[in-house]
């Protein structure tokens, strides 16, 4: 994961030393190409018996008001997650120093037959400074498909977490979709009001059974106005193992892990990402792109397509979709934290909504037909 602070770009990863055994790593750097690493790991494996003493990977930076905040994941017997994956927290004034909470861990895999229930782990975590909240998106594996998804957690203190009832909140595509098979490892920004997700995807139609891994990994993007209700963009994936320039002893096993932050002084978004050249030369690699509103503009043009009517209101407004099709569409509408207040079949092009039992206050709709979710946006009741 990586932070951009006072012109420093500060990079927290987990290396793997001759004990083959991982640990948290810290780096830094000014230009995100050329970095200096820390002399020794940040945070170190627990003692043998404790819950993270076989292997420390994914860690999350967020940032509060009082100091970091690192989530990391933990097992007790080296990359072998369905026996003992967690999340842990781990706090620091510094970003370097850094105290295990007490608690740890603090975030667990789901019960078997539940989407999560095989492990959890590659967190990205959101502070909104102005309700302090703390949003966490996941990767869950359930112990039927292994496909692996990314569901949502909220909590107030960063510590005591709540899964979304509805998780995942982004889920595999359809079969021999980029996306059919894993769908993981979120980096989210909020810029504009909107939450945007960069995630690692692969596809059963890269699998090689030869090396028993995917020949192809691929890089995608959705937006959301709410966290909860994502959009996946529509030229997905941005990018892929074989994107030129492709270099077989770098590129193989990537891009996978993505890490972004917007760099102000350039106007344009910067990616880090895990790839490999075989059974070493395990490495980390930079992506940049240049800000522009087109994503932006994507999902509000999708937005359009619905109108509200009157919004705010107090006791009915009327919903209208523009472009109507004579198909069957669903209307879901959600409180702030994201749970189902009420599903409306729609089957004409008006439909009025009542206020009946909602509350006064933000509410968020999700319109879907019978393949994906085709607008989202808020309705105010005063």
């Amino acid at each position: 994961t990586t932070l951009f602070e006072n012109d420093t770009i500060k990079m927290w990863y987990g290396g793997v030393g001759s004990d083959m055994k991982a640990r948290i790593c810290y780096a830094f750097s000014l230009d995100g190409i050329n970095w200096t690493k820390h002399n020794s790991p940040v945070i170190d494996l627990g003692i043998a018996g404790e819950w993270d003493s076989g292997w420390l990977d994914t860690p999350e930076i967020v940032k509060d008001n009082t100091g970091y905040k690192m989530y990391y994941y933990g097992d007790t017997i080296q990359q072998f997650a369905a026996i003992s994956s967690a999340i842990g927290v781990a706090t620091s004034n510094d970003g370097i120093n850094w105290y295990k909470h007490p608690n740890n861990p603090i975030f667990t895999k789901g019960n078997v037959g539940e989407w999560d229930g095989s492990w959890v782990e590659s967190t990205n975590v959101n502070f909104d400074t102005v309700t302090g909240e703390y949003k966490m998106w996941y990767n869950g594996v359930d112990t039927t498909t292994w496909k692996i998804n990314i569901g949502l957690a909220t909590s107030t203190d960063g510590v005591n977490w709540s899964k979304y009832v509805n998780n995942p909140v982004v889920q595999t595509g359809n079969w021999g979709e980029y996306d059919d098979m894993w769908l993981g490892t979120p980096t989210v920004l909020k810029m504009d009001n909107f939450y945007e997700m960069w995630y690692s995807a692969t596809s059963t139609n890269s699998y090689n059974y030869v090396t028993a891994s995917f020949d192809t990994v691929s890089i995608c993007y959705a937006t959301s106005i709410d966290g909860i209700n994502w959009l996946k963009h529509s030229n997905n994936p941005l990018f892929h193992t074989f994107t030129a320039p492709y270099d077989s002893l770098v590129d193989r096993g990537g891009p996978w892990a993505p890490s972004v932050i917007f760099n102000p002084n350039t106007n344009s978004f910067m990616m880090w990402f895990e790839a490999h050249g075989g059974n070493s030369n395990f490495n980390i690699s930079l992506a940049t792109a240049p800000k522009t509103n087109t994503n932006i503009v994507e999902y509000h043009s999708m937005e359009s397509d619905i109108i509200v009517y009157p919004n705010p209101f107090s006791e009915t407004t009327t919903l209208e979709i523009i472009n109507w099709k004579n198909q069957n569409y669903e209307l879901k509408i959600y409180d702030l934290f994201g749970r189902e207040e009420r599903t409306h079949k729609i089957i004409n092009q008006k439909t009025e909504i009542l206020k009946s039992d909602l509350s006064s206050g933000i509410h968020f709709y999700q319109l879907k037909d019978n393949k994906q979710n085709i607008s989202s946006g808020k309705l105010i009741i005063q």
